[in-house]
């Protein structure tokens, strides 16, 4: 079975064999240049976008390319190496005590527990683990948390909060003001919350999430 990131290797692959970058492909493919962009991969709240149908069979006809032909370079893709991630604490949707003392956005605690990830775009990254059912149907307990503290969080985006007392917690940023931020509960349960930015140590937008 083919997964997502095996895909969008494949384009990549198929590509690169006829000297040509994704947006050259597209171009010639008669697609808009930015249909194949790394950009275009991921949703904003990291959630997984597939290429269509048609521009994959717009690209099959442009590179005279059997469907077989184009996902046998999966298997070439899936050699890349991956980006081993620093499993860092776990995420809840109200604010607790999830990561050890004086972790930050670039700390890692010893030892680090490691997991593999594909995608280089958003390094540094680090993950946190989904405890229990407080952000369903959002996210599930199990679910990992990917984030970046260099990818800029907007008003919209779930985001990870770490307070400066230590606690962290999973929010949809709002909206960023002169002296704080304001956050909505990814849980209805939860109240809407408003904090100084002196009581926040470091805000990092969820760039993907397993599910």
């Amino acid at each position: 079975m083919l997964a997502h990131n095996d895909v969008w290797n494949a384009i990549d692959e198929l590509a690169a064999k006829h000297g040509m970058s994704p947006s050259g492909l597209a171009r010639r493919s008669g697609l808009d240049p930015t249909t194949f962009n790394k950009s275009k991969r991921f949703a904003s709240d990291g959630r997984p976008r597939w290429p269509s149908t048609e521009s994959i069979a717009k690209i099959l006809k442009a590179t005279n390319t059997s469907i077989s032909q184009l996902f046998g370079f999966a298997d070439t893709g899936r050699q890349a190496p991956h980006v081993s991630i620093p499993l860092i604490g776990e995420a809840h949707a109200g604010f607790e005590s999830s990561l050890p003392a004086g972790t930050d956005s670039v700390a890692v605690p010893s030892p680090p527990r490691i997991i593999s990830f594909p995608d280089r775009r958003h390094e540094p990254l680090y993950a946190l683990s989904v405890v229990g059912d407080s952000m369903q149907p959002l996210y599930r307990d199990g679910d990992v948390l990917f984030i970046s503290p260099n990818a800029a969080a907007n008003a919209g985006d779930r985001v990870v909060v770490k307070l400066t007392n230590n606690e962290v917690a999973v929010k949809v940023l709002k909206e960023i003001r002169d002296d704080g931020y304001e956050f909505h509960a990814v849980n209805p349960d939860h109240s809407d919350v408003s904090l100084r930015t002196s009581d926040v140590d470091w805000i990092a937008r969820i760039v993907y999430a397993t599910q």
